[in-house]
């Protein structure tokens, strides 16, 4: 799983003391095993605190002369020299020049793609962006609870007005239940959902029509079968694939799931493409590059020509993003139009944004003050997307006075087309003084416990609530 700090502990154990019944035995076995089965969508969920780490934590790049003002000018990433192992993209790595990649704000590169929604319903559930379903339509879901999602509504950005696309029920005499990540098809929409706080294996499928109505639940899988990783929902079934690799589908009439010959090792990444990495960014998995994309729909396979050195390598169905040495690179499945990306950190990981975009932490930004001295500037944005098509990278994100802040991605189950941030939200550390032997971690296990007093921080989130600021890729036109 990826690294945490402070923030993800008091958020991950918040979640599960609002969510979960008491446990049984060994606490932290408990929360272990409900973070493991549910790791996949709080990777992705609002304000994650791992974003904080990727932007300020990661990559060799600085920013110059930024400046500290704010107010939109953008900023200038000056990148290190680039791995002798990819080929020159540009005259200045021939010339052994230092590369730049311009990062302007989001409102000035895609204007059309970024509006504000309410962050909350008008009974008080929040919503919790999934996916754009057009340039001016979002889906989303609304929560009455940190992450008990209730119904799917659809929230047009051109009218400014949500409307309830369906409720979604957990099915009668399931305790426990929570709906997992939601999959939007040409005709309908499905989403699945499991018991995460219980140690059995079980799984449900739902689907509504894309229009709207009554969800209506396919079927259930128990079993190695309910490891869902990601699911594709077609005219006449629903798709997914298992951690353990492997594709299955069943019919939304109901039915028998069947597993779908010759995907032995596959994972879905979004319908009908299916790849050879493990979904998510855990395990040996995380490093390994993807080597081909395999279509369910047509049998065709799609090769992927990893350069030497490359580690990480996601690709959409064109484009590749993954690293090399300590730099960010981007390129087509067949290799070509290979280029680095400096001062973008990919450490949240590859895979394209809307089968396109790179999603990166800014690293080391600094600016400087009244002295002339290089402070970290907090007016910068807090991560960038890239289009590679047009080699232009937008800033998005709000960063705090303190350096650090949070941003989330959309909890599609294919790969999203929304990024998402409260703009008035902050995270706030608090401190105070403990007795020595109380503090946690205070003493590795089995040694004498200090004595005397000890500083305790902790990181908590204020503020906000009211409005979030979202940016729907499906507004940025193609040749754009």
């Amino acid at each position: 799983m990826r690294d945490r700090d402070e923030t993800d502990l008091v958020r991950a154990l918040r979640g599960a003391a609002d969510d979960a019944p008491e446990p049984v035995g060994d606490l932290p076995t408990a929360i272990s095993e409900r973070r493991r089965r549910r790791s996949r969508r709080r990777a992705r969920s609002v304000l994650a605190a791992a974003a904080v780490l990727v932007v300020i934590g990661g990559g060799t790049a600085v920013a110059r002369d930024v400046f500290p003002s704010g107010g939109g000018e953008g900023v200038s990433i000056t990148g290190v020299a680039a791995d002798p192992s990819f080929p020159a993209a540009d005259p200045s790595e021939a010339t052994g020049e230092t590369p730049e990649v311009s990062v302007d704000p989001v409102t000035e590169v895609w204007p059309k793609a970024v509006s504000t929604i309410p962050a909350k319903t008008a009974d008080g559930w929040k919503y919790r962006p999934i996916t754009g379903l057009s340039a001016t339509e979002l889906l989303l879901t609304a929560e009455s609870s940190f992450e008990k999602a209730g119904r799917l509504e659809v929230y047009d950005t051109a009218a400014r007005k949500s409307t309830v696309l369906a409720e979604m029920p957990a099915p009668p005499g399931v305790k426990g239940y929570f709906a997992q990540d939601v999959e939007v098809g040409a005709d309908s929409i499905a989403w699945w959902g499991e018991t995460p706080n219980n140690r059995d294996e079980w799984a449900d499928f739902w689907v509504v029509p894309r229009t709207g109505g009554t969800a209506r639940q396919i079927g259930e899988v128990t079993g190695a079968q309910a490891h869902v990783e990601r699911i594709g929902v077609t005219a006449d079934s629903v798709f997914w694939s298992v951690r353990a690799g492997g594709v299955y589908r069943m019919p939304l009439a109901g039915g028998s799931p069947e597993y779908v010959t010759g995907t032995d090792g596959l994972h879905l990444l979004s319908w009908p493409w299916a790849f050879d990495v493990a979904n998510g960014r855990e395990g040996e998995d995380r490093d390994r590059n993807q080597t081909k994309l395999f279509n369910l729909e047509t049998g065709q396979t799609v090769a992927v020509n990893a350069p030497d050195g490359a580690r990480g390598l996601r690709c959409g169905p064109v484009w590749c993003f993954g690293a090399s040495g300590d730099e960010t690179v981007v390129q087509r499945t067949d290799g070509s139009d290979r280029r680095p990306l400096p001062g973008l950190s990919g450490s949240g990981g590859y895979t394209p944004l809307a089968g396109r975009f790179g999603f990166f932490g800014l690293s080391g930004l600094t600016g400087r003050d009244a002295a002339g001295e290089e402070i970290e500037d907090v007016h910068a944005p807090l991560a960038a997307v890239y289009d590679p098509v047009t080699g232009r990278t937008a800033g998005v994100g709000k960063r705090n006075p303190s350096g650090g802040g949070s941003i989330g991605t959309g909890i599609s189950s294919s790969p999203t087309s929304i990024i998402y941030w409260d703009e008035d939200r902050r995270q706030v550390e608090e401190c105070k003084m403990e007795d020595s032997s109380s503090a946690p971690g205070s003493a590795p296990s089995g040694a004498p416990l200090p004595t005397g007093k000890t500083r305790v921080c902790s990181t908590t989130e204020k503020g906000g609530g009211k409005e979030l600021t979202v940016v729907n890729l499906l507004a940025v036109p193609p040749a754009e």
